[in-house]
């Protein structure tokens, strides 16, 4: 495979060398343009480390969401389960927990999402997509101490302008995207609609229901509407609406301890312990979600300065319902219904370019997150017994005298009496408000500094009740979860600065920066205790030396960087069996490097590496939560790696075009490249939760009009078709068994694309 790649690429080089003699370089290559400074800049100008996604990019490797973004950038991390997102940087991942904020900042088109899961939403008509690593608290401020993704969506022109995409592939793979840009008055007023539907069957069997489950089904339309008032002042007003849709969790129990194959085995006989894509799960498990979005960013300017107010509002209501033990035995399931909601106010005055330059602003946010949820154990009357005996040891001992004879008696009895669901309903209300400026110094034609400074207040508000209907007897044997009711609030307050010096020359700059980072603390919901609800703020300290490089007439760019982030009191999750809770690591580091570069030798080609080592450990660790069945309170982790931290990672990738009839049609092919170094995937950092070093290709094919009014590939994910792990944690109940989810087997599709 890797020769025919290889010589793919050698043949693309024959056949484009012609064309490189009739133009220059600089006249097909286009600069990368960011907002990583809330500015429109250079990526090569901007002093920080950032890998940037263009709409090019990812239309040639078919990058639809955010997983695949993550596995294009070293040192990223996104995972998307049914109900949940996960995203991390430089070692630091984002807590899957209902009442906390992200470590890795959210933005589209400026907006801040203060939940995660906006990113299950619709991967619509995007311009860019922009990874900033390390903390970003000057001018992103909120929940940023990892880094920020940073999207831009297309934005509307004056011109005439319509495009089509049909995808059709395995499982039953279909989705449909178009694009209108319509000038409604010239030079006036002009409106961009994008919409897009998929559906797709399920890679995972379930041998209980005999169907398919991890079928999706999304949709999305963005509408944006362009009002350039006049040649100083325009509007861009937004309104998005999307659903997401995941039926089935894909969750497989495997490796199965005595208690748990022999309760399972009752109710699937032939349940096999192995991890293939085969679950046995006796729910229908579902995961929806809606949202709704709109904003209206305005921007004036004075001369060259600019006055930019983007204020929105967004909602979403989320569903999910899960089998908790995943097997085949009625035992245990969850269900839990969401409604969030949030407002976002952002003033911002930029400077116009010179000698001083300065951005200064004022950020408001709020938000309202109301759970409700249950945790339900309806064991059959036939496996109440045994599941006693597998929950504790001593209460089955005390109960065996009367149990083991009078079995057949009590069973039914002991059904009512551990028959039981755990009620939560869990308010959090948050707001933030931050004043912000960053000044940048221009001391010479090479040489600049910047200084940065950010005042943060954060205010979070709980009202947490968790009761049990009847007794809980078998509810707190399995989960330790107990009664309790919380009402708390909570003032927090952080300055964050910035520092920078940047050197250039001749298409090369060095940067070195010293930042700071905050996020605030809060509130777990399905914590054990009240007291394991609470957790505190986390600070973050960043030093980072940086390297980027211009060359060949600017077909060529390369960005190394180094790095340093020292954590106190680190927000970190564990998984308890009923869910995940946050609490803080006293003291934690992530340190590493990151390299990357681009290459278009010629015409239609691109050639794109990068990798990145992270070395994340724990410093101080003593008190951590212990993973499900632990006979201890807590555990000490000081000294140990993070977990969903790959040491090493790494990209390589390619796309080119070969003529075959000028300016008609030409040859496309192209592969992308990633391998990942082992992850643990819990706190316990247990071999059985793990997933070793795993390589993916990527691989698409197909031809193009040169004029880009059509496209016609076939693009195949996962080509050696790998079961690769992409979760994995202790099951609940049963001490000693483990249950888990896959990535996605080989997938073929083919899309047809029509520009008009």
């Amino acid at each position: 495979m890797k020769k025919i790649l290889l010589l793919s690429v050698l043949v693309a080089s024959t056949y484009a060398w012609s064309d490189v003699k009739e133009k220059k370089r600089r006249d097909y290559i286009e600069e990368v343009i960011v907002t990583a400074q809330k500015r429109a800049e250079s990526a090569q100008d901007v002093p920080l480390s950032v890998s940037v996604m263009s709409a090019e990019r990812m239309q040639a490797s078919a990058i639809k969401s955010f997983e695949d973004v993550a596995l294009a950038s070293p040192n990223t991390d996104v995972n998307m389960t049914p109900g949940y997102v996960q995203v991390g940087m430089r070692g630091l991942n984002s807590p899957i927990n209902d009442g906390m904020e992200q470590s890795v900042g959210f933005y589209v088109d400026g907006i801040y999402y203060g939940k995660l899961a906006f990113l299950q939403d619709a991967f619509l008509d995007l311009s860019r997509v922009e990874l900033l690593k390390g903390p970003q608290g000057t001018l992103f401020g909120k929940n940023t101490v990892a880094g920020a993704i940073n999207v831009s969506s297309a934005t509307p022109i004056h011109e005439w302008y319509a495009a089509a995409t049909v995808t059709a592939g395995d499982f039953n793979d279909r989705e449909l995207s178009a694009t209108v840009n319509a000038p409604l008055i010239e030079d006036k007023l002009a409106l961009r609609i994008a919409a897009t539907t998929h559906s797709k069957d399920g890679y995972v069997y379930n041998s209980v229901r005999n169907e398919e489950e991890k079928q999706i089904d999304k949709k999305g339309l963005r509408s944006k509407l362009l009002f350039d008032a006049s040649e100083d002042l325009s509007f861009v007003l937004t309104l998005y609406r999307g659903e997401a849709k995941d039926n089935g969790q894909g969750w497989e129990p495997f490796l199965l301890q005595s208690d748990a194959a022999t309760v399972h085995g009752l109710f699937d006989p032939d349940l096999e312990d192995r991890f293939d894509y085969v679950g046995h799960s006796n729910s229908d498990n579902y995961s929806d979600s809606e949202s709704t979005v709109v904003n209206l960013d305005t921007n004036w300017e004075f001369g060259d300065k600019l006055l930019t107010v983007i204020a929105s509002h967004a909602e979403m209501t989320e569903s999910l319902y899960l089998d908790a033990d995943t097997g085949p035995a009625p035992i245990a399931d969850w269900d839990r219904q969401t409604d969030y909601n949030q407002q976002m106010l952002e003033i911002r005055f930029t400077s116009a370019p010179g000698k001083f330059e300065y951005i200064v602003g004022a950020f408001g946010f709020r938000s309202d997150n109301h759970l409700e949820g249950d945790l339900r154990m309806l064991p059959d009357p036939a496996v109440t017994g045994m599941l006693l005996n597998a929950l504790s040891t001593n209460l089955a001992d005390l109960l065996s005298p009367i149990t083991d004879p009078l079995g057949n008696i009590l069973d039914p009895l002991l059904y009512s009496a551990t028959t039981d669901s755990l009620n939560q309903v869990f308010q959090q209300d948050t707001s933030t408000l931050a004043l912000f400026t960053q000044l940048s110094w221009n001391i010479s034609d090479r040489l600049s500094a910047i200084v940065g400074l950010r005042a943060s207040k954060e205010t979070k508000k709980v009202d947490l009740v968790q009761d049990y209907e009847q007794t809980g007897l078998l509810l707190q044997s399995a989960f330790g979860v107990t009664e309790y009711t919380l009402r708390d609030k909570r003032n927090e307050s952080n300055v964050a600065p910035k520092l920078s010096l940047k050197y250039a020359w001749d298409d090369q700059m060095i940067y070195a920066s010293y930042s700071e980072g905050f996020k605030a603390g809060g509130y777990n919901p399905l914590a054990r205790t009240a007291k394991e609800s609470v957790f505190d703020q986390e600070t973050a300290v960043a030093y980072e030396l940086g390297y980027k490089l211009t060359a060949l007439e600017g077909t060529l760019t390369a960005n190394a960087a180094v790095f340093q982030t020292q954590f106190s009191d680190m927000q970190i999750q564990a998984f308890i069996g009923n869910g995940f809770v946050v609490s803080n690591a006293a003291q934690a580091t992530t340190e590493g490097f990151e390299f990357d570069l681009n290459y278009q030798p010629w015409r239609g080609t691109m050639i794109y590496t990068s990798a990145g080592y992270t070395n994340a450990v724990f410093d101080e660790y003593t008190d951590a939560p212990c993973p499900a069945g632990s006979a201890s309170e807590t555990c000490d982790l000081s000294g140990k790696q993070l977990p969903r931290a790959p040491k090493y990672s790494a990209n390589f990738g390619f796309h080119t075009a070969i003529p075959v009839i000028d300016n008609t049609i030409a040859f496309v092919i192209g592969a992308d490249y990633s391998w990942r170094d082992d992850i643990y995937f819990d706190l316990d950092l247990d071999p059985i939760d793990t997933q070793s070093a795993y390589s993916l290709v990527n691989l698409h094919i197909g031809l193009v009009d040169p004029q880009e009014h059509w496209r016609f590939i076939v693009h195949v994910k996962n080509l050696e078709d790998k079961t690769i792990r992409q979760f994995t944690a202790d099951l609940p109940i049963f001490d000693g068994s483990h249950m888990g989810f896959l990535m996605p087997p080989r997938m073929i599709s083919a899309e047809i694309s029509v520009n008009l």
